[in-house]
């Protein structure tokens, strides 16, 4: 049995009072990495010791089987629990026995149709959500399925009490952006991921890897299985053992290939969507982001995966599509909200007052205030004299053309002397579209 961090108990606490104090549904928010299937576990403990049935589901088979591991670990009554994919949950409600509590774990999903299912067949029982990310690129909230949330510890805090690893970013970009084109879902479609790796020289993926993280146990992640075994192949060419796995991999060949990934057997597990969600290799110290993105989910669940704690570790995660353009860094505070986001501002808040730049001698990716690079002393002192020069240009010619506005807007028309200056005119004085044209036209300047 595992003894819970004080955090870790804090949060089980205060879930417990949300409920009693009333709250039929609750989404406890804590960050990848941060311990929450031992929460999760605790809480079952706690509920069947009163012999109070629990019903747990989740999306994916494989953390099904992890939690089943966690909580028999904490010695939860097992006769009073039922833990089951929420697609099998979906289509077993008639015969499942009635839960006193539901407990759901990546609730970033719930809004699917087949939580919606339970959640409306079981609206009288209590729920408890958990997520590290409650985001959705729809900017769609979930206040109509949770009625109050709980947050953990921010990321830095649990850095700063060695919870997680701290990590260093490095922006040295592959492929074509241009390529990219978001579908109905709002992130890129398959078609326009398979032109951008058409894009990218796959040797160069190695050489990256080589020059930021060589011999470090490191996860690819990659959007399809033919770029992933391509990227796998390289690796092996390069003499480094590496092994592509995804959800088709045949389950007993699947299980091989992370036991022996654990074990370091295989030092590059390049996958498909298939270890982003409740993987747990503490000694994997880098990741390698091939898998472009415009889900913060998606990002910070792959590219925090490197940063489950262990002493003296510092997690290299290596962006070579320019996910953190979009999302800041992994290991940055995010305020979270329970509500919608504003229409149309799918990355709003989420890197809101911090920004950042990378450093073009070692491309790690750092905030913008810095004038060295913590990574290589990289001197920015020119570059940064150089920009507030050009800032200050750019503020002259603004000054100087709001001026020549206010010159113009004083004359009369017949001393205009130029289309420009008849322009000027017109949108000072609010004339009718056309109106500059006409006059030009009637005095030949054009």
């Amino acid at each position: 049995m595992l003894q819970l961090f004080n955090y870790q108990q804090s949060l089980v606490k205060r879930a417990r009072h949300a409920l009693i104090d009333g709250n039929k549904s609750v989404l406890i928010v804590s960050p990848p990495g941060s311990g929450k299937s031992v929460i999760i576990s605790e809480i079952a403990r706690l509920a069947t010791m009163k012999k109070n049935r629990v019903l747990f589901f989740v999306h994916r088979q494989e953390l099904v089987k992890q939690i089943k591991e966690s909580f028999i670990r904490q010695n939860v009554d097992m006769k009073y629990c039922t833990i089951l994919t929420v697609g099998k949950v979906a289509n077993r409600l008639k015969i499942l026995a009635k839960p006193d509590l539901i407990i759901v774990d990546e609730s970033q999903h719930s809004r699917a149709n087949t939580y919606q299912k339970i959640f409306d067949y079981y609206s009288d029982i209590p729920r408890l959500g958990f997520t590290g990310s409650p985001w959705r690129m729809s900017g769609k909230g979930f206040d109509d399925i949770y009625s109050s949330m709980i947050e953990g510890p921010k990321t830095k805090w649990l850095i700063k009490h060695h919870k997680l690893a701290s990590c260093i970013v490095y922006g040295y970009q592959l492929g074509n952006k241009k390529l990219l084109k978001r579908g109905s879902t709002g992130d890129y479609t398959s078609k326009s991921m398979d032109s951008f790796s058409k894009s990218i020289i796959h040797g160069d993926i190695v050489k990256s890897w080589l020059k930021f993280a060589k011999d470090r146990k490191t996860i690819v992640y990659c959007h399809s299985t033919a770029f992933s075994k391509q990227v796998a192949h390289e690796f092996n060419e390069a003499g480094i053992k590496a092994v592509h796995a995804d959800a088709k991999t045949p389950q007993g060949e699947r299980e091989r290939i992370m036991r022996e990934f654990k074990d370091g057997k295989i030092k590059v597990l390049c996958n498909v969507d298939l270890v982003s969600e409740g993987f747990n290799v503490p000694d994997c110290s880098c990741v390698v982001l091939l898998r472009p993105t415009k889900s913060l989910v998606v990002y910070l669940q792959q590219s925090m995966r490197a940063m489950r704690y262990q002493p003296d570790k510092k997690a290299i995660i290596i962006d070579q599509v320019g996910n953190f353009e979009n999302f800041g860094l992994p290991d940055q505070d995010r305020e979270w909200t329970i509500h919608d986001r504003f229409k149309g501002s799918r990355e709003k808040s989420v890197v809101d007052g911090i920004a950042i730049k990378t450093c073009p001698h070692c491309f790690a990716v750092i905030e913008a205030t810095k004038i060295t690079c913590p990574i290589c002393d990289y001197d920015f002192s020119e570059q940064i004299r150089l920009l507030e020069q050009k800032k200050k240009e750019e503020l002259q010619k603004i000054e100087a053309e709001k001026e020549e506005r206010a010159i113009i807007a004083k004359k009369r028309p017949s001393q205009l002397k130029s289309f420009k200056e008849l322009a000027i005119y017109g949108k000072e004085h609010g004339m009718k579209p056309g109106w500059a044209w006409h006059m030009a036209k009637s005095r030949k300047l054009i």
